[in-house]
Formats: C-alpha cells, structure tokens, sequence
C-alpha cells in the first residue's frame, strides 16, 4: 500500500474529530508555542501562595485539613493501626514495614511488582533499568517517550508518579515513626529542586501530572498531623498541585484525542484539585471542567455493558480506581456527580467480577499493561484484583469477597465493605460484550471475540485463556515493553504470540505503529449451555481477520466439567497457507512425546495433559524463552519455527518491563485448506485421548465422555464438533 493509502486509513482509524485535535497539539508542540507558554509560567515564584490563593495564609491550609474543614477519605492515619493489624496479622504488618524500609533504603517499586534502585530520594532523571539518564534541562515539548538516549522514559517516570508514598503512609499508620513523613517531605522539597515547573521531561505528561495530584494528595492528609509537616511545606505541595492542574488543562486536547485513560485520569486529577484545595483561585474552573471532561469519558470509553473500549483489564482496574476515588470524595463532600458517572462505574465493576479468579484473585494478563497500580493499599500481589473488587463493593453497595488482606484498601477509603455474598455461578456476559467465560469457579475459560468500534490495541481475536485451580494454564504473553528496541516495541501486542491461529506468518489485523492497527479484524461468537448444565460450557466464533487471503478462522471452545476442555478450530478457504496453532503455557515441568503430540505439565501433585491433532500432517515444537526445547519430527517446519520467531514465544510478561520464561506450544502445517486442529486440555487424570477412524475421543475410566471428528469439514459454518453422551454426559463427567 502507498504512503498516501496508508495515511488515509490512519486518518479514518483516527476521525475527524480526533486526528484534528491530536494535529492541533503537534503543530502546539512543533511550532514552539507549547515551549512559549511552559516558559511563560517557569519558576515557583510563579506558583507562590498569593498569587494561586490570595489572602490565605499556609498556616490556614495545614489546619484546614487538620481539624476536617476540608475532609479527606480518613482523618487521621495512625488511628487505622488496629483495624490494619486485624486485616493483615502480624506477618503482614512485617511485610508492609519491610516494604518501606526497602524504599527508603533506595529500592523502589516499579510497575506494581519489580524493585529497582533508585536510591532515596530517588535520582529522578535516571533510567534505574539501563543506567541512562536525561538531561533535567531539555523542555519537555521536544521530547518522545523513547530514545536511544535515555531509553524507555517511563522507567524514568516511574519513581516521579510518587506511588512510593503508599507504602510509606501504610507503615507510619502502623508505626507512628517519624520517619517516614520526614522521607516524603524531603523527596516532595527534593522534586522541586530539580523539577521546577514546566521546564523539564518529568512534566512531558498530563496523566503523569494528574497521578502525582493524588498521591501527593493522600500523603499530605495521611501526615498532617506529623511534626513534620511545617506551615512551609504544606504550601509548597498546595503550589505544586496547583502548577501540576494547570499544567494538566493544557493539553487536554491530546488527552481527548486518545480516548484512552489519559483523559479520565487527567479528569480526575483537575476534578481532585478543585474539590480538595477549594483556597484555590481556579479550584471552581478545575472541578467544574474534570466534572465534564469525566462524564464525557465515561461515556465514550465505557460501554453500557461495562467493558472499557481500551479492551485491557489493568488499564480497566486503574480506571475503576480513577472512578472510586471521585465517587467516595464526591459523597464525603456532598457534591453531586452527574448520575452516568455511577452507572457506567457500576457496569465497568460488574463486567470485571466474573475474570477475577476465585483462588489466586488474578485474572487474565489480557490487553495492553504498562504496570499501571495507582491504589496500592493492600497486601497482594500486583495481578491480585480482589483489593479492588472489595474497593469497589463498598463504595458501590455491591456484594462483597469474604474478609481478607484485600479489606485494607477500602478501609484507607474510610468505608467498610459491604457483606459477603459471593454467588455460586458466574454471571452470562452479553455477547456484544466480545468476552465470553465457560465453566465454574474452579475451571474456567475466556474467549475474546468482539467487534471494534474503536481502534484495537492487541491482534488477538479468538484467543483462548485457560484456568485451573487457580493456575492460569493458557494465558496470555502480556506487553513488557512499550518502548524497546525490536521486536520489544509492543511486539507482543501480535497475532503469534497469543494462544489462537496465525495465518501465513501474518497478524490479524496490520501494523500502523507501535499502537496503532489498519484493516481490523471483527470476530462475532456465541456461547450457551448444554442441557441441564448451569454452567455456560460451550462457544462458538469466528473472525475475519484474514478474509484478504480468503481464509476464515472458526474456533470452538467445549468445557468438560471435571475434565478439561476440547479446542477445535477450522481454517477455511482455499490454497496453499502456513497455519500455525499456538498455545502458551505455564513455565511448569513437562514430559512430550510425538505422534501424537502430547505434553503432560506437572502441576502440584497432578498432571495436565495436551493433546493437539491436526486433519492434515503437521509438525510440533515446544519453544521456551525464545529458544526451541523440543520439536517433533517435522524436522523442516521445527527449524523454520526457530529461525522465523523462537524470539518472540516462550516468554511471558507478568508487569510492564519484566520478561519471564513461559512454555509455547506450537502446532503447524503447510497445506491445502481446509484444515482442522482439535487440542485436548485434560485436568483429570483418569481421562485418556484415543485417535483413530479419523476422530479424537475423550475417555474417562471406560466411558466415552466426548467425541470429535478430526476431518475438516469443506464449507462448514461452525466447527463439528457434538458432545457424544451414551455413557456421561460432559456436565456430569
């Protein structure tokens, strides 16, 4: 395609609306009046108190929010010590102090689950993962957020989102050491040092600025009450939210043009600082417009159905955070929020229930993921969503987890959760949600097949995330890098690492830039019960992701109750085509044999076995951390697969620039259409697969639990594949 096509289809990827909102801010940033107007307000004798708020005096500040006039979600951190000490026992009230000990030993946290030192206060201009560093003088509207110079700039503006300061507060609630509020204020004094304002990289970003207004917000009323909290500094974190708001306001139009959690945070933060510092002379405009900007969002972002059009689970949970934090300070202070704000929170909290595993509180690691933990107020793990479904059903008055560590971060929100009242079954998603969950608590499944509205993030249409017993044995590889050298610049973002059907070595949709997809690839699906089972069991889909190659993928998802699952999926068309299936697994130990091809992975005391068949020959490999580890007899298709891409498989992300082994399992062939693959996942081990007579039979003991047949079907519209009952049917196997 020509420059000039490609252009157009970014164009109406964009719309109007947006391509001419992000084009006013480049010509702002490209002609130098962006740089004019960040000069015009440099220096804090811009942002002292009598000129942001006449006639106050930083003495009337501190006691304000000392003595409630301006309310805050709790009043007095170190009287939560006893109800923290009831949630998290002593091995955890270990754990919150050892947390803080290690930050102001100089080791910070970093996208919500690596530990990087950056000593304490922390170098603020320093790549902690490279060693590079950026000058504090270059003007941000020259900047990118990569460059060879000093690398990934968010590794940079890690430590500036000042997310450090929740475990200080946690600590001091349960200590009262004055430690650690003198720590906060000497890196908030330290920041301003060498960060005045507009003038370096660390104000490249309104969100970045916004985040900074609610952390330094929450520190300032959880240490109010500190000796070392002066008169002095009180002010200057008051001029520095007010520099940090205005500074936010200024590029809302980019903020606009994403549609992305840009604009909600940005939102929020205004909203927070019009609302809580009202001694402000634009408090009045900064909540009045995050109020509009807000509802705005929400609107366009949040679907009725719940789901975020950012189709990411994290950037979801950091939106709810966004959402939480306004609707809790909104009722505190009586402020009346325009009603689609709760109800699109409401839904965006009801669609993530369901994807939060009931043993580990994980859910699948699906969309994009920059490390995002903006609330960081209990005790689990970075992927544990419970904190936030207990958050959630108390400022919500929804049905709440049973107690947990996960009470902590409603009880920072000065609210109780509601009463436990988990339900037995998964709730049935709207299929125009594009998600679809089959099976229990215990063993369950996603199948992501949607329609975009809006520009999608990720090339993984069909894909497949299997759990069991709190173990995510299929999953998705994650992002790791936005900005890295090839292929770690959202590399994993594509069609081949993700547990679906890759065509002719192609993604689903195509490549327009790191974020951005042309030609997208529109999936419909279908899910349902089978008879007498109260669990949804079954899917079936298909995408159009390769129609330009005349080629159509159909999948078809069976939960066996107490089994496992059977996988079929049909490609379609005519011709010669490379189709490859991909699995990625959990880094587990595993035993494989060839022909056919089956892996057992070890899990605990139990076993998981794969088993992939194909209706045509086809070759297997086993690729772990982007080397090959195994491949089957398929000597020319094997090495092909370790020349091509072995780099990109076999690996997983856990957070935002961390890269861990994972186990991919490949299945390929290079044929005629039409093809079929059937992969069996079994869970019990009393369950064997028998090939013959072209069709794959699940057996359990002597009983036939499940039949397939394994001949592609010219033609077909959906995957044959009939749960076989003449012994057990599969809900009761």
């Amino acid at each position: 395609m020509s420059k000039i096509g490609a252009m157009l289809q970014v164009g109406r990827t964009f719309g109007m609306r947006d391509g001419m909102l992000r084009l006013e801010y480049e010509l702002q940033r490209g002609s130098g009046l962006m740089l004019w107007r960040m000069r015009s307000v440099q220096g804090w004798d811009s942002w002292d108190l009598k000129r942001i708020a006449p006639g106050v005096p930083a003495k009337d500040l501190r006691i304000a929010r000392q003595d409630g006039t301006h309310r805050f979600f709790f009043a007095n951190a170190p009287t939560l010590k006893s109800s923290i000490r009831e949630i998290v026992g002593s091995d955890g009230e270990k754990q919150i102090i050892a947390e803080a000990e290690r930050i102001l030993a100089g080791n910070l946290p970093f996208f919500g689950q690596l530990s990087l030192a950056s000593e304490f206060p922390p170098q603020w201009f320093r790549n902690p993962a490279t060693g590079q560093t950026v000058s504090p003088q270059q003007p941000w509207t020259q900047m990118r957020f990569a460059s060879p110079v000093y690398g990934d700039l968010k590794f940079i503006l890690e430590p500036s989102r000042f997310l450090f300061v929740y475990p200080l507060v946690r600590a001091y609630a349960l200590t009262g050491d004055e430690l650690y509020p003198q720590a906060f204020w000497n890196a908030i004094e330290d920041w301003a040092l060498h960060s005045p304002p507009m003038a370096g990289p660390l104000w490249i970003c309104g969100q970045e600025c916004s985040l900074r207004i609610l952390a330094w917000t929450f520190a300032l009323h959880a240490f109010v009450n500190s000796s070392s909290t002066t008169d002095e500094r009180v002010a200057l974190l008051v001029s520095m939210i007010a520099a940090h708001a205005w500074r936010t306001a200024q590029t809302l139009g980019y903020a606009r043009s994403q549609r992305s959690n840009h604009l909600i945070s940005e939102a929020v933060g205004l909203w927070t600082a019009g609302t809580l510092y009202p001694e402000l002379r634009e408090a009045q405009v900064w909540q009045s417009l995050g109020t509009h900007l807000l509802r705005e969002a929400v609107l366009d972002q949040i679907t009725p159905e719940g789901v975020s059009q950012q189709h990411s689970f994290n950037y979801q949970r950091m939106i709810l955070h966004l959402l939480l934090w306004t609707l809790r300070l909104a009722e505190i202070h009586q402020i009346p929020l325009p009603e689609e704000i709760r109800a699109r929170t409401q839904s965006a909290f009801e669609f993530m229930r369901p994807w939060v595993d009931r043993e580990s509180g994980f859910t699948p690691n699906h969309g994009s993921d920059d490390g995002t933990q903006i609330l960081p107020l209990a005790s689990c793990q970075y992927r544990d969503f419970r904190p936030l479904l207990q958050l959630g059903a108390a400022v919500l008055h929804r049905p709440a987890l049973k107690p947990g560590p996960w009470d902590e971060a409603a009880l920072w929100f000065g609210i109780k959760p509601a009463v436990a009242q988990e339900s037995a079954l998964a709730p049935t998603l709207p299929a125009e949600t594009g998600y679809f969950r089959l099976g229990d608590s215990q063993s369950w499944a996603l199948v992501r097949a949607g329609r975009y509205k809006r520009r999608p993030f990720q090339a993984d249409q069909l894909h497949v995330d299997l759990w069991w017993q709190g173990i995510n044995l299929a999953r998705d590889a994650g992002t790791y890098l936005y900005n890295g050298p090839p292929p770690w610049n959202n590399g994993l973002a594509g069609t081949a690492v993700h547990n679906t059907i890759t065509v002719d070595h192609r993604d689903q949709m195509r490549r327009a830039g790191r974020f951005l997809w042309v030609d997208w690839a529109q999936a419909s699906g279908r899910s349902h019960s089978s008879a007498d089972q109260p669990y949804v069991d079954r899917f079936e889909g298909e995408h159009e992701g390769y129609k330009n190659l005349g080629v159509t993928h159909r999948r078809m998802v069976q939960w066996l109750a107490g089994s496992g699952w059977v996988i079929v999926d049909d490609v379609e068309g005519a011709g010669l085509h490379h189709v490859r299936l991909h699995w990625l697994a959990a880094d587990l130990p595993y035993d494989v044999s060839d022909s056919p091809f089956q892996v057992a992975f070890t899990a605990g005391q139990s076993w998981v076995r794969w088993n992939i068949f194909a209706s045509v020959p086809a070759s297997a490999a086993i690729i772990r951390a982007g080397s090959l580890a195994w491949k089957g007899s398929g000597m020319s298709l094997a090495a092909e697969v370790a020349r091509a891409d072995a780099q990109m498989l076999g690996w997983e992300s856990p957070t935002y620039g961390d890269l861990q082994p994972a186990v991919s399992l490949v299945y390929e062939t290079r044929s005629q259409l039409p093809v079929r693959f059937v992969t069996a996942v079994l869970t019990d081990e009393r369950c064997k697969v028998e090939s013959s007579v072209g069709q794959v039979v699940i057996m359990r003991d002597e009983s036939e639990v499940y039949r397939v047949n394994l001949s592609a079907r010219i033609k077909t519209k959906r995957p044959s594949a009939e749960p076989q009952l003449p012994a057990e049917s599969p809900q009761n196997a």
